[in-house]
């Protein structure tokens, strides 16, 4: 299994202080979800969109659904 680290502890600590319609990366959602990046890119279980040329991001409101079950 794989180490955090300090900056992924961090990421996940701020996590639940962020507003439902806040935007995070596919890499975060990838970290939060416990899931690969590759996948949140080839298949996402979530609707994504562009926040900037070829990054794209997901809504932190249906990441905490997802994560609790609730989709």
């Amino acid at each position: 299994m794989k180490m955090l680290s300090e900056k992924e502890k961090m990421i996940l600590a701020r996590f639940e202080h962020l507003p439902d319609c806040a935007a995070v990366s596919l890499k975060i959602c990838a970290l939060i979800s416990d899931t690969s990046e590759r996948q949140w890119r080839s298949k996402p279980p979530i609707p994504t969109f562009y926040i900037s040329e070829g990054k794209r991001a997901a809504n932190v409101g249906l990441l905490r659904k997802l994560t609790r079950g609730e989709l």
